[in-house]
């Protein structure tokens, strides 16, 4: 039997057996340097691990999960009215690039860029103008229209002056007089008809002319009476209406001939644009002419598992972290919506960003960790001091050279430790690692107590 099949198949437990038993195999040695080699060798094969004291300290356990960011203010720009897009405002970019003439001399030209993509605007200012020829067109036309309504209007309230009244009353009684004439003759060919001494249409002309002088009488009788009474107050009603509806329509006009012009309704930036100079846009069917965002301020949106729906709350702050900033940026839970997913179990929730220095982009993905528990003075030990047996926690507890397998309640958990809240207690000595190769009771060599540097700020990651 060699020495390495015995270090190969033996368990360590059993090492200074086989030793032992290699020994008494071994012909033609001396007891004594035989006996002396075998000790040397056996406490060679004791085991060496590291231990560390049980200690107390801060712990905090933090949940981390992935999140997108989203701006707190986005703005699809459309427009309300039809019509071909005129001009883009210039922005305070210029492209500047060489040609040459037909003489070959080169010369610099340069062309002053469009409102686009990452350019910034002030609430208020142009966004986009819409061709306003014909909605000015359509303004003039209705102003011209409540213009004559207000004169109607006013005619009517003013209703006739003195001398019209006077040449109403002359027609009616030159109306009265004609109607006299035409009864007398009326008469006279009655009396003539009865004689013989005219025709019948002789008389049917006589009486004809009698009654439209009568008619003619009615009517300039009933326009001095209107003359002299002035305009119903159904009259007034109606001229009055007639000029609101213009003045409302005077309106419509004016309002869709702003809306030729779109402002900025806040400050932002241009996120993405999808039409140019030229395009049609119309109301309806909508078509979208650019997006803006605000990203001063952004919205971590990120979905939180229904387990955990105990932990988070309103106000509470986050850490976020993105790819490519080497400083996180402190943020606070402000919307936790009050609704599970039911396909995927969680819950969302969105941590506001003070980005005004607009670090981070809209669209980007992040990392945010929120708190779910903390205490100022835990027991504690690494994770590497903790195995488990049929799911139970144990750790091996370092004594004269021994170490003993032993029972432990856990509590927080975080990347690098557990908390202890029943089973040890402070400063005893624990092995901190290679757990997996020890059994209760073996012997061990303890190397240095660990000291490397704990992370007091853990996180558990979805």
């Amino acid at each position: 039997m060699s020495w390495n099949y015995i270090m190969k198949n033996c368990r360590p437990i059993g090492v200074a057996l086989a030793l032992a038993m290699l020994v008494l195999a071994l012909p033609g040695c001396k007891q004594h340097e035989a006996t002396a080699t075998v000790s040397d060798q056996a406490a060679d094969a004791i085991i060496e691990v590291p231990i560390a004291p049980v200690t107390r300290h801060p712990m905090a356990t933090k949940l981390e999960l992935v999140g997108t960011l989203i701006p707190v203010r986005a703005t699809t720009v459309v427009s309300d009215v039809d019509g071909i897009i005129q001009s883009f405002p210039l922005s305070n970019r210029r492209l500047d690039f060489s040609t040459n003439d037909s003489s070959g001399t080169g010369r610099t030209e340069s062309v002053t860029l469009g409102l686009d993509l990452g350019h910034k605007v002030r609430q208020g200012e142009v966004l986009v103008q819409i061709d306003p020829v014909d909605f000015q067109l359509n303004l003039q036309v209705a102003e011209a229209n409540l213009e004559m309504a207000k004169r109607n209007l006013d005619d009517l309230l003013a209703w006739r002056r003195p001398e019209e009244v006077e040449q109403t009353r002359g027609a009616y009684e030159e109306a009265a007089a004609s109607y006299q004439r035409a009864l007398a003759d009326l008469r006279r060919s009655e009396q003539l008809l009865s004689k013989r001494a005219i025709s019948q249409g002789e008389y049917d002309g006589s009486l004809m002319a009698e009654r439209t002088a009568a008619a003619a009488v009615k009517q300039a009788q009933a326009a001095l009476k209107l003359a002299e009474a002035g305009p119903t107050r159904q009259q007034i009603a109606v001229a009055e209406a007639q000029v609101k509806t213009a003045q409302a329509e005077v309106a419509i006009r004016q309002e869709k001939l702003d809306k030729t012009t779109i402002h900025a309704p806040y400050d932002a930036v241009i996120a993405d644009r999808y039409v140019d100079v030229g395009d049609r846009v119309t109301a309806m069917p909508r078509v979208e002419i650019m997006q803006i965002i605000d990203p001063r301020v952004l919205f971590a949106q990120i979905d939180v598992p229904e387990r955990y729906q105990g932990h988070i709350r309103l106000d509470d702050t986050a850490e976020i972290t993105a790819a490519g900033i080497a400083q996180p940026f402190p943020g606070r839970v402000d919307l936790i919506n009050s609704k599970i997913d039911t396909e995927t179990r969680t819950f969302r929730v969105r941590v506001t960003i003070d980005n005004r220095r607009e670090l981070l982009k809209a669209g980007g993905f992040v990392h945010v960790q929120l708190p779910l528990a903390a205490a100022t003075d835990v027991l504690a030990v690494s994770n590497e001091a903790v195995s488990f047996v049929d799911g139970r926690p144990s750790v091996f507890v370092f004594q004269d050279g021994i170490v003993r397998r032993r029972s432990v309640q856990l509590g927080m958990a975080d990347h690098d430790s557990y908390e202890i809240t029943a089973g040890l207690e402070p400063n005893e000595l624990i092995v901190t690692g290679k757990t997996s190769l020890l059994a209760d009771g073996l012997p061990v060599r303890a190397s240095r107590p660990d000291d490397a540097p704990r992370n007091e700020t853990p996180s558990v990651k979805q």
